[in-house]
């Protein structure tokens, strides 16, 4: 059984390990068919392997959710492509990092509330969505 990585397809190694039995190179060069045999065995574990890898609970790689840079819904229907806001921006100037910055005036912002002392009430627009000002320190 071949299985996939992604939309590439693993060669059938067990077809390919069949047709060199049948190329009768056994018999006129043993040693070139012994390091081919090992090759493909090689492979074939390495296969297994990866295959192993990318199971997962939910199935496959392909089933499993993803944060991605790019639109990757291809390869991984469940993924979700991360997408800097308003005022946001991703530096990625350091390898394999993100490091999420937001101006400063975006961070000043705080709930609106009714005053009431000694516990004030957050206010809301009756819809469930808090009111926020602008708070300078």
């Amino acid at each position: 059984m071949a299985s996939r990585f992604g939309n590439t397809p693993f060669p059938d190694l067990d077809r390919l390990q069949s047709q060199l039995l049948n190329t009768g190179l056994q018999t006129k060069d043993n040693p070139l068919w012994q390091v081919i045999s090992q090759l493909i065995t090689f492979a074939k574990k390495l296969q297994e392997e990866l295959d192993n890898r990318i199971t997962t609970a939910s199935g496959t790689v392909s089933n499993a959710s993803f944060l991605t840079r790019n639109d990757e819904t291809g390869s991984f229907p469940s993924s979700v492509q991360l997408l800097a806001g308003t005022n946001v921006t991703f530096d990625d100037s350091v390898p394999n990092q993100r490091t999420i910055n937001v101006p400063g005036s975006a961070l000043d912002h705080v709930v609106m509330s009714d005053g009431n002392t000694p516990t004030p009430s957050p206010m809301d627009d009756g819809a469930g969505n808090f009111i926020y000002i602008t708070y300078t320190p």
